[in-house]
């Protein structure tokens, strides 16, 4: 930011104010932010992102492949969903009741080992202990007592 600062305070003594804000502007990517422009995004961008999220890709891996960054990504996504062209992501409190109800599932049908219930449901096996926990459950040596 320093060369801008800079840069700014030269252009702003030889050709003022404005000048120097609209010279800011263009030295700036307004998508550093994470803002919901469509400006910086290509048409086979854009396709490509529906396809990974309609594929059930992670941010991660799409921000890799499409060279955005996560913020944008996000943003994206949240037009997208608001457009209806792919569907608005599940939050993350809706996420944990059904892997609850997964994990109280798996137990009753005699599944007892916490790292194959975190395989299944999809998720690490300090979210098992907590589910345990939380449902009554005791777990001991990796192993949900009933």
């Amino acid at each position: 930011m320093t060369n801008y600062a800079t840069g700014f305070c030269i252009v702003e003594r030889q050709r003022g104010f404005d000048e120097a804000c609209t010279w800011m502007q263009k030295k700036l990517k307004p998508e550093t932010a994470g803002g919901e422009s469509d400006h910086f995004w290509s048409e086979p961008q854009t396709k490509a992102l529906i396809t990974m999220l309609s594929d059930g890709y992670g941010i991660d891996e799409i921000s890799a492949t499409l060279g955005k960054t996560i913020q944008q990504i996000y943003a994206k996504r949240r037009l997208l969903a608001s457009n209806g062209v792919v569907s608005k992501p599940v939050p993350p409190s809706e996420i944990k009741k059904q892997r609850k109800c997964q994990f109280i599932e798996l137990v009753e049908q005699g599944e007892n080992n916490v790292k194959l219930i975190a395989d299944k449901i999809g998720c690490s096996t300090t979210a098992v202990y907590e589910y345990a926990k939380e449902t009554g459950y005791e777990i001991k040596s990796g192993r949900v007592i009933i």
